[in-house]
């Protein structure tokens, strides 16, 4: 990569978001600012967090805090997954080669997961931001990301985090979990 295509790069990090719940007028301002702030430090949502959105939206918040303390071991799942399907997928010529652009998307999983709990705890799938978005396509076609892996990836981690969060849950909230994966599926796919 050239010097411009390395600045270009850079700037566009700085503007790729996916995303956009937080910009949701009909949220209450105490809930847009609980999402900004986790979303800008990139964590999940702590217990307090968690029952302050759940209030509204009536989502389980002690199971959805379940579900994030399960998530390291439900991405290693969903790249065990992938590492099945595509085996060569992280050698020498494969997409996710070298180590740091694998690692790449097993960070984008985490951050999949993340604005997925998000969007379950707010109760509403429209979880992305379409500005955003059109800079992450732009910054993925740019590092050549291999987005057909992170749509197995992310298909494979709404298959676990489904059938964890479904264990004595009530259908609504898994209703939502999965309808924020589908809009961020939907939302990669389109970009293939």
């Amino acid at each position: 990569m050239n010097h411009n295509q390395t600045q270009k790069t850079k700037e566009l990090a700085a503007k790729a978001e996916f995303f956009g719940l937080h910009k949701n007028i009909l949220l209450p301002e105490e809930h847009q600012k609980i999402l900004i702030s986790a979303n800008q430090e990139k964590r999940l949502l702590s217990a307090k967090e968690l029952k302050v959105l759940c209030n509204r939206s009536h989502s389980d918040a002690n199971k959805l805090e379940e579900l994030q303390a399960k998530l390291p071991a439900l991405i290693d799942e969903a790249k065990r997954i992938l590492l099945k399907r595509i085996p060569d997928i992280t050698e020498p010529g494969g997409s996710l080669y070298p180590k740091e652009r694998a690692e790449a998307c097993w960070r984008d999983c985490f951050h999949f997961a993340r604005i997925s709990i998000y969007g379950t705890a707010a109760g509403d799938t429209n979880i992305t931001d379409k500005q955003g978005l059109k800079v992450v396509e732009e910054l993925y076609s740019i590092l050549e990301v291999p987005i057909n892996a992170l749509v197995i990836c992310l298909k494979e981690l709404q298959l676990q985090c489904s059938r964890t969060y479904t264990i004595n849950h009530p259908q609504k909230d898994l209703s939502l979990l999965d309808g924020c994966f589908n809009h961020l599926v939907e939302k990669m796919e389109a970009m293939q």
